[in-house]
């Protein structure tokens, strides 16, 4: 039956019910075609530039317990993460907190790009930062810190840097400090 009541053609049902199968078909990839364990933990593992088994990035992208499967792996392997923002813009200074790291953003100046300030006081400093927002991922490599603060320029020449600050902004963003 439709909203007005009248009653729905053989057609027209069979039509609704492949659409429905067809979305299901696209929501989740079936289990055969899951990265196992072991590509997952690969990918978490890999370098800021190296190769990316585009199998296993495409099944992150589109499968959310694949996305669910990775997260978990690299929030076991992370000195810090935080699934979610919590980010507060104070002038010109957007910061947030991962784990016992505070990370700021100091906006740019007429002289200097903006400017991506980590502190904490850990025993192992991070050496790569992996940032999710949607289906998109990011991953660079940290500079050695100088005096306890990692310091890492957003540079405008640098897309990637650039991205990273964009999405470090936004609230819905997860951070992971490897």
């Amino acid at each position: 039956m439709t909203s007005e009541g009248e009653p729905v053609s053989d057609a027209a049902a069979r039509l609704l019910a492949e659409i429905h199968a067809a979305r299901g078909l696209l929501r989740a990839a079936p289990a055969s075609a899951r990265p196992g364990a072991a590509a997952l933990w690969a990918h978490a593992l890999r370098e800021p530039g190296a190769p990316v088994d585009l199998a296993v990035a495409r099944a992150i992208r589109t499968d959310p317990d694949t996305a669910r499967r990775y997260r978990t792996l690299l929030a076991g392997q992370a000195l810090a993460h935080a699934p979610l923002a919590i980010a507060a813009a104070h002038g010109p200074v957007s910061s947030r907190r991962i784990g016992p790291f505070a990370l700021e953003i100091l906006a740019a100046t007429e002289d200097a790009p903006p400017l991506l300030i980590l502190r904490g006081v850990v025993a192992r400093p991070p050496r790569l930062i992996e940032a999710i927002l949607g289906d998109e991922t990011l991953r660079l490599a940290l500079p050695a810190p100088v005096e306890g603060v990692i310091l890492l320029a957003l540079d405008p020449a640098v897309p990637e840097a650039v991205r990273l600050g964009d999405m470090l902004r936004d609230p819905a963003c997860a951070a992971f400090l490897l």
